[in-house]
């Protein structure tokens, strides 16, 4: 294969413990991306063995959103913001990104028996556990600099400033955590049209 580099980031082997409550945090915006991404994503991190929150499948009717989905961030050792263009309109996402920084570190250390091995890129792990952003179909610089003219994430945080509903120091906390979540290392999909 010469001419072809395949550059290979260096790993970090993650043990998870067999009694976690989830492995995986996916937080996205959508039904388009429910139904497609997120749907075949989910099970195929179900099938490799992870235990996987995903909101249509773990919330229980009655139970408070806000209050589970802390719960569920804080309780996964990995956390997966899909980043769509849509992603900033809604506020439950911005809330959930921003509780992904501020969720303790997950306990990463597990029995020799029982446990799974993943091997991530080692620069997405932070003290606060491990975030890996995937950016669909939108360039992380449209997520770490949301109120460029060229990022779709520009009208929507407009219009959370515009509606008055939240406060200006959660609209800039949320800001930041995209900021930040964006520069960690993660992947990229670009939809092709056809």
């Amino acid at each position: 294969m010469d001419g072809f580099n395949s550059y290979v980031p260096p790993t970090t082997k993650i043990s998870f413990q067999s009694d976690k409550r989830f492995h995986v945090f996916l937080s996205f915006r959508g039904k388009e991306l429910r139904e497609t991404f997120v749907n075949h994503l989910y099970e195929a991190l179900s099938a490799a063995g992870l235990r996987v929150f995903l909101d249509t499948k773990e919330l229980k009717r009655g139970e408070f959103i806000d209050e589970s989905l802390k719960a569920a961030i804080k309780s996964s050792a990995i956390r997966i913001p899909i980043f769509s263009k849509c992603y900033a309109e809604s506020v439950w996402c911005l809330r959930e990104a921003t509780c992904m920084l501020e969720a303790p570190e997950s306990s990463q250390r597990g029995e020799a028996r029982g446990r799974l091995v993943v091997e991530v890129p080692a620069d997405t792990r932070n003290s606060m556990g491990l975030i890996i952003p995937l950016f669909y179909d939108v360039e992380p610089t449209h997520v770490r600099f949301p109120q460029s003219d060229s990022s779709p994430y520009a009208h929507y945080f407009a219009k959370h400033y515009e509606n008055g509903r939240f406060e200006r120091e959660e609209i800039e906390r949320w800001k930041q955590s995209l900021r930040e979540i964006s520069s960690k290392s993660g992947w990229s999909m670009e939809l092709t049209g056809g």
